[in-house]
C-alpha cells in the first residue's frame, strides 16, 4: 500500500521544481515502474512508490564513477534493451536527462526504448540545446546523419562524431552566451589551439581501433530536435508521439520533450497523430523561443 505522506511529498516538490515537473509529465502516480538512463549521479527524485531500473553504458567510466547509483541494467544503447530487461511493453516511463545527445544511433535508440514501454507509456528527455551550450559553433545534427547511424548500427560514437565534438566544441558557459553578443566562430576551443589536429587523431585511432570513446555525438535545437522526428517519423524511424514539449528558458542550456508511445498501431492513423503533435508542439516551441529572445535582452 502507499503511503500517502509520501505522495503529497512528491507532489509538493513537483510543483515547485519545474524541471522535476518536465521529467516526471504524465509519469503516473502514487505508484509507476520506469526506467532511468545516465542518471550517474544525479538521479531523477521521484517518490519512493516509483520504482525506478537504472540503465547505462558500462563502457563509459562515469556510469561507475564515485556517487553514480548502482547499474541495473548494463545496455550499451544498442541492440534489444527488451532483451536485457526481459520486459516488452512494460515500463510506466523512461527518462533520460542530458543523456540523448551521447547516444551514437539515436533512432535506434528510441525503437528500443519504446519496446519496453507499455502503451500510454512515456519517455521524458531533458536535451542539451546547442545554441547555449560548448557545441554551439557546430550545425545542428540532420536527419541524413541520423538515418546513416541507424542503417550502420552505430553501437559507439563514430569517427565523424568524434571529430565533430572534439573540434567544434567551444569554451564557454551558457550564462554568457544569453547575456553576450559572442560570436561563435571566434570562441576559444574547449580543446585548445590543436583542437583540429587532436581530433583528427582521435578519429582515426578510433577508426584504426574500434575503441569506445563516449563523447556528445549529436547537436540539437529545439526546432532542429523536431524537424528531425518529424522527418523519422515520416520515414517509420521513429515510434513515438510527442504529447508535451519546452523550449529553453533563459540562463538555461536544455529543453524538454515528453514522448508517448501511442496505442494507435496502424501506420497511416499513428503517422497523423505524429505530425498534428509536432505541428502543434512546434507553434508553441516558436513563441517560447520570441519571448525567451525577448526576456534575455532585457
Amino acid at each position: 500500500m502507499s503511503d500517502p505522506r509520501a505522495l503529497d511529498e512528491f507532489l509538493a516538490r513537483r510543483g515547485q521544481d519545474r524541471r522535476l515537473a518536465r521529467l516526471t509529465h504524465d509519469v503516473p502516480v502514487p505508484v509507476a515502474e520506469g526506467l532511468e538512463f545516465e542518471a550517474r549521479a544525479a538521479p531523477t527524485r521521484l517518490s519512493r512508490h516509483h520504482a525506478v531500473h537504472y540503465v547505462d553504458d558500462p563502457r563509459d567510466p562515469a556510469a561507475a564513477a564515485p556517487g553514480a547509483v548502482p547499474l541495473d541494467i548494463a545496455w550499451t544503447g544498442a541492440g534489444s534493451l527488451a532483451a536485457l530487461c526481459g520486459r516488452h511493453d512494460h515500463y510506466d516511463f523512461a527518462i533520460a536527462a542530458e543523456a540523448i545527445h551521447r547516444v551514437p544511433n539515436l533512432l535506434g535508440w528510441f525503437r528500443a526504448v519504446c519496446a519496453v514501454l507499455r502503451p500510454g507509456g512515456v519517455l521524458n528527455l531533458a536535451v542539451p540545446d546547442g545554441r547555449f551550450t560548448a557545441d554551439l559553433a557546430r550545425p545542428p545534427s540532420t536527419l541524413g546523419e541520423a538515418v546513416e547511424a541507424d542503417l550502420l548500427a552505430y553501437d559507439r560514437p563514430s569517427p565523424r562524431q568524434l571529430f565533430g565534438h572534439v573540434a567544434g566544441a567551444a569554451a564557454v558557459e551558457t550564462g554568457r552566451i544569453w547575456t553576450e553578443d559572442l560570436s561563435p566562430a571566434g570562441l576559444p576551443r574547449l580543446h585548445g589551439p590543436e583542437a583540429l589536429a587532436l581530433a583528427h587523431a582521435q578519429a582515426r585511432e578510433a577508426a584504426a581501433s574500434g575503441a569506445f570513446v563516449a563523447c556528445p555525438c549529436w547537436v540539437f535545437t529545439p526546432l532542429a530536435f523536431l524537424d528531425l522526428i518529424e522527418g523519422a517519423s515520416r520515414l517509420g524511424l521513429f515510434p513515438f508521439v510527442v504529447s508535451q514539449f519546452a523550449a529553453t528558458e533563459p540562463g538555461e542550456g536544455v529543453f524538454y520533450a515528453c514522448l508517448r508511445r501511442d496505442a494507435e498501431r496502424d501506420p497511416e492513423a499513428l503517422l497523423r497523430l505524429q505530425l498534428g503533435a509536432i505541428a502543434h508542439v512546434r507553434a508553441i516551441a516558436e513563441r517560447q523561443i520570441r519571448v525567451a529572445r525577448r526576456l534575455a535582452a532585457g
